[in-house]
């Protein structure tokens, strides 16, 4: 879910002013601006996805519901992009985000007015998502405008680093333990504040001159919903003749919908396998987050020689077992629990917690958080590698929104499945569903491993012809 804010498809400008470089990308203060604003803005919207869960969970106690309020931050990044695109070409990308952030910020303070009314809260996280629609693609128009050209690949480097960092700081962290101190009307408070912060960091910039200046009217608005449709189109069949992209493609949107269903179905893990409240639900995702950054580490330090297939087969394998392992774990910690007692009842004070349940569940989902980059950074990477370069940018924009409709279907699919078996046996829909997931991950990632050991792919990045 790092990926809430979806950058969707904008051509970037090609006029860049080619200079020398001043020493870091940090030393341009125009980036440092609209990095820290890149850093409030996506902080923000990850804690007030903690904080709506939480209340959201907490008047419905329904899994199908909280799956509805992820929609409603993924759905519009989608559904805008096209209008988005045309309304960044002929306008001043610095106001633009400045305009995005006043409104955001206005939009959360509603938050606080409609209490735990889940309808007008659904409506009013629609129209903050629209708004985000129109940030991202503004700023990702300002970066290359604001960068000098030779320090661009570390510029983007640095937003997409931030992306996950953000993530997992906001949606794992510092959402949840707002919530649990002070109370969701604080997260609200604070979330405002930095939408508000992250505008006043806008305000600096210089402008950002729109690339057309034609007045944007049905005509140009119809032809930019045609466009992405025949983008959509020539993505599809560009990733049908490119088998190498189609597996990178497919390792992301395994990944990908992993982490929006594990957000889906968070809350009702934190109720109904560890009897906490909706909101502690960050003793999964806070410690998962923890593992991808942990994992992004790793590879950052020792993953450059390490065949990418073999990367994420391991990590797919793993990911599945470890599923599997969050479905079982409270029936087996139930049924050691008597042998455990007296070896308990022995510890140090400070030292008998490591036996809980809970301990069990924040090891577990570091090692969810390690797995999970192991699968998305080497696809990642590849899927970069293998795209080229006269097709890059517009062919990725295409596979970003191509990802983000694949991830609707399993995020309304598997929370409504945990509350159908709910009904059937109480308590027990939540471990069916994650066990299912376990269960499928684990075969696709045996499939996979066979694939491409097959190939060879164990032994090398090079992709040789693929095995019949």
């Amino acid at each position: 879910m790092a990926h809430l804010e979806l950058p969707p498809h904008v051509d970037l400008p090609a006029d860049l002013p080619v200079s020398e470089p001043s020493g870091s990308v940090f030393a341009n203060r125009s980036f440092v601006l609209l990095w820290v604003a890149q850093v409030l803005s996506q902080l923000a919207s990850n804690m007030v996805l903690a904080g709506l869960m939480a209340t959201v969970v907490l008047a419905t106690r329904s899994n199908t519901a909280n799956a509805v309020l992820i929609l409603t931050f993924l759905v519009p990044a989608v559904a805008f992009s096209a209008i988005a695109g045309v309304l960044v070409e002929r306008s001043d990308a610095r106001l633009i985000m400045l305009a995005s952030n006043l409104l955001r910020a206005g939009g959360i303070v509603l938050f606080l007015l409609v209490g735990s009314n889940v309808g007008l809260i659904f409506l009013i996280n629609l129209l903050v998502a629209t708004v985000t629609a129109f940030f991202v693609p503004a700023e990702l128009t300002a970066i290359p405008r604001l960068v000098d050209r030779r320090q661009l690949m570390a510029a983007n480097s640095t937003f997409v680093l931030t992306i996950n960092a953000t993530f997992a700081i906001g949606f794992g962290f510092l959402g949840p333990l707002l919530l649990t101190t002070l109370g969701v009307d604080a997260v609200f408070i604070v979330v405002a504040v930095m939408f508000g912060l992250a505008a006043l960091a806008i305000v600096p910039l210089p402008s950002v001159p729109p690339e057309k200046h034609a007045e944007i009217g049905v005509k140009e608005t119809r032809q930019a919903f045609t466009v992405v449709f025949d983008q959509l189109k020539e993505g599809i069949a560009f990733v049908r003749s490119h088998r190498p992209i189609a597996w990178s493609l497919a390792y992301l949107g395994i990944a990908a919908s992993l982490i929006a269903v594990m957000g889906a179905i968070g809350p009702g893990f934190a109720t109904d396998i560890l009897l906490l409240r909706p909101q502690d639900f960050f003793f999964v995702m806070g410690p998962a987050g923890m593992g991808a950054v942990l994992g992004i580490l790793f590879l950052n330090a020792y993953g450059a020689n390490l065949p990418r297939r073999l990367l994420i087969d391991c990590g797919l394998v793993a990911m599945g077992l470890t599923l599997i392992a969050l479905a079982l774990v409270k029936p087996i910690t139930v049924f050691l629990s008597p042998a455990l007692q007296p070896i308990e009842n022995n510890l140090p004070a400070a030292l008998s917690p490591l036996l809980s349940l809970i301990a069990l569940v924040v090891v577990i989902a570091i090692t969810a958080g390690v797995e999970y980059a192991f699968v998305a950074i080497p696809a990642q990477t590849a899927l970069q590698e293998d795209l080229p370069v006269e097709v890059r940018g517009r062919i990725f924009g295409i596979l970003n929104t191509l990802l983000s409709v694949a991830s609707f279907l399993p995020v309304l699919v598997a929370p409504a499945a945990a509350d159908l078996v709910n009904l059937l046996v109480k308590g027990a829909g939540i471990p069916v569903v994650m066990a299912i997931l376990g269960l499928v991950t684990l075969v696709l990632g045996i499939l996979s491993w066979r694939h491409n050991r097959a190939g060879g792919l164990h032994r090398t990045n090079l992709a040789g012809p693929e095995p019949p």
